[in-house]
């Protein structure tokens, strides 16, 4: 038998095959891997994001929490994943961009094995410290870590707001205790109970308890205030040496998922983010930033990103876990 020919009849059935279950993308249940917990923004953005995909989708989509060591653990899973579409991540600048310039080794690699689908929108991070504490502002926060060094504790719940930290001792030169937390809301709790003294927290958890009174926003850590709390300063406008961009959360799925596929979940998640009902429950959070975008420019975002948070964690002298 002739080799072309053959090789011709073994592979035309394979291509067709594969063809066909691309187009009926998608016949069973979607995943979202959240790999933070219950209760934070990315959990949130999620679920709200789930809701409006079943409709376009047809299909159950599932959110699934997998949190754990700055995201990596729900990284890594969706890494390793069937590269079929129906496993997705939620991730982060966290768990794309920073955590290899944070980690020796990860089991996942940002840039090869997880691949953008759309970018879901940026978070803004916020220093905040309980309602009766003595310090209301980055003058009087600065001067007290000075005059107690090594007391002072600042709770942070994820991989960004541990670089805000950590930069922030380094450039208004004082030293404090750095409390790390599985996630946001284990953090909130001991801050409202007044176990530690301040929280870098992305401003969405922290919002509603600013807003009761329950606890007071010293500084955002953007390059820019806010509409949602335009009073608030930057920690820059009192620090000129800190500086760091907003947080960011977007869908990524595993290496090697079909270009078609994918193009089907960007345009389900962006119709999802452009709906008025998501729009208005996650900005209604107070500080969330509903964005979205092309796998192309989510790409290019991450990897500048990558670039801009490695300095940044080189500049605040973190070592290497």
């Amino acid at each position: 038998m002739n080799f072309k020919f053959a090789c011709n009849m073994v592979c035309l059935p394979v291509l067709l095959l594969a063809a066909s279950s691309v187009q009926a993308f998608p016949n069973k249940p979607i995943q979202i891997v959240v790999p933070f917990g219950a209760g934070s923004i990315t959990d949130v953005v999620a679920r709200s994001v789930a809701e409006k995909m079943r409709e376009g989708l047809g299909q159950t989509v599932i959110v699934e929490n997998k949190p754990g060591v700055g995201g990596i653990i729900g990284a890594a899973y969706v890494a390793r994943a069937n590269p079929d579409g129906y496993t997705i991540l939620l991730g982060s600048n966290s768990t794309n961009s920073i955590n290899q310039s944070l980690f020796k080794q990860l089991p996942y690699s940002p840039e090869k094995d997880l691949i953008p689908i759309s970018l879901a929108g940026e978070i803004p991070a916020v220093l905040v410290t309980p309602g009766q504490h003595q310090v209301n502002n980055m003058k009087e926060l600065i001067a007290l870590a000075r005059q107690r060094p090594s007391t002072l504790s600042f709770g942070i719940g994820n991989t960004t707001n541990r670089v805000a930290g950590e930069m922030l001792q380094k450039e208004g030169k004082f030293a404090g205790v750095i409390v790390p937390y599985r996630g946001e809301p284990y953090g909130m709790t001991d801050l409202l109970g007044r176990q530690i003294d301040f929280m870098f927290v992305n401003l969405p958890v922290a919002y509603p308890h600013i807003v009761s009174g329950k606890i007071k926003a010293i500084a955002l850590t953007g390059n820019e205030r806010v509409s949602a709390l335009p009073s608030i300063p930057t920690v820059s406008e009192t620090v000129p040496a800190f500086s760091m961009p907003n947080g960011w959360l977007a869908f990524f799925a595993p290496a090697g998922t079909d270009k078609a596929v994918i193009d089907r979940l960007n345009h389900e998640i962006v119709l999802a983010l452009k709906d008025p009902a998501v729009v208005k429950r996650l900005e209604g959070t107070g500080g969330y930033i509903v964005k979205s975008s092309s796998p192309a420019a989510l790409g290019e975002r991450v990897s500048k990103d990558a670039e801009r948070w490695g300095q940044l964690i080189k500049d605040a002298g973190i070592a290497l876990e």
